[in-house]
């Protein structure tokens, strides 16, 4: 199953606030399974996807690195760390395609794992049907195929913040407040590549008033912006053990659905790829 949809304009609103206790961050992106013989690579990945997000974010600036100081830094960190060309390229690409109205936004739903795993695969296309192809081809190699499971997730808006370094105001509590202020519905301390951040959950259409907010005076020289997306989250993730025995997916299933997952992430019109595999 698969959905063309269009991003409406954001509004501002105000909701409930809670605070979360601390998880590890990736929403379900399986960043800890694999620390047997494939965890020198899962843990590339995941650092690359984090790199490629603020990419992301700063390509909604424009696609100039001369006239987008964003772009511009987080192309030197992602450059840094290694992310291949081809990665950034794919990004530029589907950035434009947005921008001159080329692309459409598809998104795919499918399981796997015995109809444990759901996936939800975003991509930006001029080609839905040939999109579609792909992305069936590459989930059946990890043993997955299309079918509905959107109402397994939540659409959310993410930003995650680290604090700047010698700043004694940049504590959670003042984070809090001023997340609070911009609409968020949840704050949560997370662990990321360098350590320690803070995670703001909002609703989908506050994400960017909540992102200005956060990354406008005063806030700005307290807290660093490291990404800022619209997310699946899962409503209840699956467990992962070693026998996947009752309600929870085995390692070695977990295992094959991230070989698709990593095939999918690595084709040009896949912009990310979510799951409900807990953490």
């Amino acid at each position: 199953m698969f959905r063309i949809t269009q991003a409406g304009p954001s509004r501002l609103a105000l909701r409930a606030l809670s605070t979360s206790a601390p998880v590890a961050s990736g929403h379900s992106r399986w960043s800890k399974i694999r620390h047997r013989k494939g965890a020198a690579d899962a843990a590339r990945s995941k650092a690359f996807s984090v790199y490629m997000a603020a990419v992301h974010v700063a390509l909604r600036k424009g696609t100039d690195p001369d006239q987008n100081t964003d772009l511009a830094k987080a192309l030197a960190a992602a450059k840094a760390a290694g992310v291949p060309k081809d990665n950034v390229e794919r990004a530029f690409a589907r950035a434009r395609k947005i921008a001159d109205g080329t692309g459409k936004s598809v998104t795919f739903e499918a399981v796997a794992a015995g109809g444990k795993v759901a996936l939800m695969v975003e991509c930006v296309t001029e080609n839905p049907s040939r999109t579609a192809g792909r992305v069936k081809e590459m989930l059946s190699k990890g043993g997955a195929r299309i079918s509905p499971v959107g109402f397994m997730f939540e659409r959310k808006g993410v930003v995650r913040l680290s604090p700047i370094e010698g700043q004694e105001d940049a504590t959670f509590d003042n984070l809090f407040e001023a997340a609070l202020e911009g609409g968020a519905e949840d704050v949560a301390s997370v662990e990321g590549e360098d350590g320690m951040m803070w995670e703001i959950i909002s609703g989908p259409t506050d994400l960017a008033a909540l992102t200005t907010h956060l990354t406008s005076a005063p806030h700005d020289t307290l807290y660093e912006l490291q990404t800022s997306e619209l997310a699946y989250l899962a409503n209840d993730p699956v467990p992962v053990t070693a026998d996947g025995a009752g309600a929870s997916v085995s390692e070695d299933k977990v295992e094959t659905v991230m070989k698709a997952v990593t095939l999918l992430e690595e084709e040009g019109d896949v912009v990310r790829v979510w799951t409900n595999i807990d953490e």
